[in-house]
């Protein structure tokens, strides 16, 4: 290795002298001038040929100069699912004015804002296009370089809905400098292209307009001073030029400190460049904010769809990268208004009355983040689409959408992170048991406990889902993840479900953040259908001007199967009949459902200062055949004044649910079983799971789901006939008779060896609690094993008396014959005797006994025994 180093160090020496040798040589041959000279050319070439490509890329890159675009009155039109009209959008809305009609301290204040070279440049104001370049470059600036002629090509020509890279904005950037200086500058005034940019300018949202945008300064100078543009004063213009910047931030109404402030910059750039005085801009500055805006605009009330026109909106500018507010579009969505009525009627307040009043004693709207508040979505079971939506109670536009934002699941996660899984993976039935006992997390020192601190023994999946048990949820959890670590986190995501990075143990009863109701509702849909993902989308297709289109057509992806999705279904239609706190009845259509609630600990309550009890999240999610509903109640924010325990959350959730069902669900919807999913009877407190024996007591039978082919194929013991005893025999002294016979062995029903073996093999850490108990319950319910003998007549069988030995001694009438019969029973437990032994005692005093089974009764009739035991 050494030596080949050494040749490749003298090749380089070598070639580096024959380079310097040569160069040498040029420099003798032409001279020092000439060589720089050459050298010079041969760069400026390079650099010219270079300068040209790119050029050429940015002129062919370019979109095409339409001026029709410039003077574009179309607005974009959103359609529902019946092709009716929801809402315009844009620049339809607004009034277009001429540059006659802008008053000149307008002007001034617009260019002394964003342009101050605006009348001597061509579209491209060189030094300040190198200043902001070299700033860029060395990273202490990002912006400032655009002219309002490249700023009015942005805004119509070449800005995309995509988020930027720092090497897009760069292309992007000499594209507009190409179309600004080339196209608009060398097509139009400057006179006009200040028209089109104040014709184009966007002041942010009005809730009370049935869009979402105030384009244009005519239109913004009604809405916030109540006059034309033509009469602005000073004070007016520079306010509205500050808020271009950033409409939404620098909202009089919303932030006035933000706004003054900004006024104040746009007022010291007009002094700047001696378009007002000193005097003029502090006499403007002693005029209230409060004092310019009128009155009308801030008691504006929002549109009652206003949530779903946002949402729609942000869909369509992501996947199209078009946005609908400045490029006219039809929009057809998945939206049903039936259903988006019955969310608006709602958030109205006409099915619940809601805690916290919307409305304060003045009318005047109270702010959305201090009342109690609802996130709703509702997606169509067979397509996955969204049909409506609930951003929240006072909802104004681009505000807090609370259909999509994130919330701790509590509960409601259980179906995902948990039974989902459980059955999944390991062909789980219904009927299978847990133990709801006292337990803790993996690290052995964190308990778990259940919202009532209550513990409810054994209980079978769907008696856990039904009671929304915690202690139970974190087992199935824990079982899955020793199979298979990497098996919940597919499981959860396919369902569109996002945990974060990691995943602990406390998720596995929802203590995590990050589940929005769009996301809950479609998770939920997966079930309904059969075991297809369907991501939520809210519309279908896209139409532009030009009548081009863009389609979205949805994918159904097989996450999970069938018969799980089913046994799921049918575990919470059981959820929703027996442990809903509220009544969801709806005529002749099946309903499934799941609620959640999250708490705070000790420590966050004592931080947050508010009562002990309470919570920060109540959830409600159920879905029909039909649509897949999931609905999120509480505040945005918990203080001392916006607070909820868990009985104003289960009260709201579940009133606000069943309304919604009432409402929205249709009649006559059932669930169809799969064909792989077969109910089989197996008996109670059975694990691993069993079928009843003929003698199991009614009480101690229940009827689960499995999947075909993983029912259980075994005979619980526990009350299976007894063995009849044999080796009757009888021996006779005077009157009386001694009968004899074989002892049968303990069964195992009772056996202590056979029993404290079974739970040590099936029961793990509670084996010896559940182990305990059998022995109890057997004492008091069972008893011990022993013989019932009776007397045979031609009636029947009379009881004589039961005995723990082989043996039984009883006065008879020796003149004639004698016929008795023995069978293996129970102290306290009857029905499960076994055949009887019969032995028959001649007059003679010989015998005869018969080791058949008997179908002789007991005339005595003996109390059928029951069992409320656990196993």
């Amino acid at each position: 290795m050494k030596n080949l180093f050494k040749k490749l160090k003298k090749k380089t020496i070598k070639t580096v002298d024959m380079v310097k040798e040569k160069t040498q040589e040029q420099i003798k041959k032409k001279g020092l001038k000439n060589f720089i000279l050459s050298v010079i050319m041969v760069c400026l070439i390079t650099f010219a040929s270079l300068f040209l490509v790119f050029a050429l890329y940015i002129i062919i890159s370019s979109p095409n100069f339409d001026k029709d675009v410039l003077y574009s009155k179309e607005a974009s039109v959103i359609y529902d699912v019946n092709g009716d009209e929801i809402a315009r959008i844009g620049q339809e809305n607004r009034v277009l004015i001429t540059y006659n009609d802008l008053p000149q301290v307008f002007v001034d204040a617009l260019v002394a804002t964003e342009d101050s070279r605006f009348f001597q440049h061509n579209g491209l104001d060189i030094a300040r296009f190198m200043k902001a370049t070299f700033k860029q470059l060395t990273g202490s600036d990002e912006g400032g370089a655009s002219t309002l002629s490249m700023q009015l090509i942005k805004q119509l020509y070449t800005q995309k809905g995509d988020k930027e890279s720092k090497g897009e904005s760069l292309l992007r950037k000499f594209r507009d400098i190409y179309m600004a200086v080339f196209k608009l500058e060398n097509s139009y005034t400057k006179e006009e292209i200040l028209e089109f940019y104040a014709n184009s300018l966007w002041f942010g949202h009005d809730g009370n307009l049935n869009y979402t945008g105030i384009y244009g300064v005519e239109q913004a100078s009604q809405y916030f001073f109540n006059k034309s543009v033509s009469d602005l004063t000073l004070a007016e213009s520079s306010l509205l030029v500050g808020m271009y910047q950033n409409p939404n931030r620098y909202n009089p109404y919303k932030n006035p400190e933000g706004c003054r402030n900004r006024q104040k910059i746009v007022l010291k750039l007009m002094v700047h460049h001696g378009y007002i005085t000193e005097e003029e801009q502090n006499a403007v500055l002693e005029i209230p904010i409060e004092s310019l805006v009128g009155e009308r605009a801030q008691s504006a009330s929002s549109n009652a769809n206003q949530a779903v026109i946002d949402y729609v909106l942000e869909q369509v500018e992501e996947k199209t990268g078009n946005d609908p507010k400045k490029i006219p579009m039809k929009i057809y969505t998945t939206i049903d208004m039936k259903v988006q009525d019955v969310l608006n009627k709602m958030n109205n307040g006409d099915y619940f009355k809601f805690y916290k009043a919307a409305v304060d004693e003045d009318g005047k709207k109270v702010a959305a983040d201090k009342i109690d508040q609802v996130g709703v979505a509702v997606t169509d079971v067979e397509t996955g689409a969204i049909v409506a939506l609930s951003g929240g109670r006072n909802y104004t536009a681009l505000g807090l959408n609370r259909a999509e934002t994130k919330r701790s699941p509590g509960s409601t996660a259980k179906p995902f992170f948990d039974y989902g899984p459980y059955i999944e993976l390991f062909n789980g039935s219904t009927g299978d048991y847990f133990f709801d006992d006292p337990y803790t997390y993996s690290d052995g020192k964190t308990s778990i406990t259940d919202a009532d601190n209550k513990y409810q023994g054994m209980i079978t999946i769907r008696e856990a889902l039904i009671g929304s048990r915690n202690v139970t949820a974190l087992q199935a959890f824990q079982k899955v993840m020793a199979e298979d670590d990497e098996y919940i986190p597919k499981y959860v995501h396919s369902f569109g479900l996002d945990y974060g990075d990691n995943l602990y143990e406390s998720y596995s009863i929802g203590g995590f953040m990050g589940v929005t109701p769009i996301q809950m509702s479609a998770a939920y849909g997966v079930y309904a259908r059969g075991g297809y993902y369907i991501e939520p989308y809210v519309f279908t297709k896209v139409v532009y001007e030009n009548n081009k289109s863009y389609d979205y057509k949805y994918s159904k992806e097989k996450v999970v199967s069938a018969e799980t999705s089913y046994m799921i279904t049918s575990m919470l239609i059981d959820a929703v009949t027996h442990g809903w706190s509220g009544s969801i009845n709806i005529k002749g259509t099946q309903v499934a459902g799941k609620t959640g609630t999250t708490n705070y600990s000790a420590d966050d309550i004592k931080k947050l200062g508010v009562p002990a009890g309470t919570i920060p999240d109540s959830w409600s999610a159920s879905y029909s055949p039909e649509y897949s509903i999931a609905l999120w109640y509480g505040y945005d924010r918990t203080t001392k004044d916006t607070n909820m325990n868990t009985d104003v959350g289960w009260n709201a959730r579940s009133k606000l649910m069943s309304a919604l069902a009432k409402n929205i669900y249709s009649t006559n919807k059932t669930f169809k079983k799969p064909s792989g999913v077969v109910s089989v009877e197996v008996e109670k407190y059975t694990t691993p799971l069993q079928l009843p024996s003929e003698y199991t007591p009614e009480n101690m039978r229940i009827t689960e789901l499995f999947k075909e082919g993983m029912e259980p194929t075994e005979t619980s013991i526990r009350y299976a006939k007894l063995d009849a005893p044999t080796g009757g025999k009888s021996s006779i002294n005077g009157t009386t008779v001694t009968l004899t016979w074989n002892e049968i062995a303990t069964p195992n029903a009772i056996s202590t060896t056979y029993l404290q073996q079974h739970f040590n093999d099936h029961y793990g850490k509670f084996a010896s609690k559940y182990y305990e108990e059998r022995i109890k319950y057997n004492a008091t319910e069972i008893g011990e094993i022993g013989y019932q003998v009776y007397s045979k007549t031609d009636s029947g069988l009379t009881n004589l008396g039961w005995t723990a030995k082989p043996s039984f001694t009883q006065t008879i009438d020796t003149s004639k014959t004698n016929t008795f019969v023995i069978k293996s029973a129970y102290y306290t437990f009857k029905n499960n005797a076994s055949d009887g032994l019969e032995i028959v005692v001649n007059a003679s005093g010989s015998n005869s006994n018969v080791d058949a089974p008997t179908d002789n009764t007991d005339n005595n009739n003996n109390t059928e025994n029951t069992d409320t035991g656990l196993d």
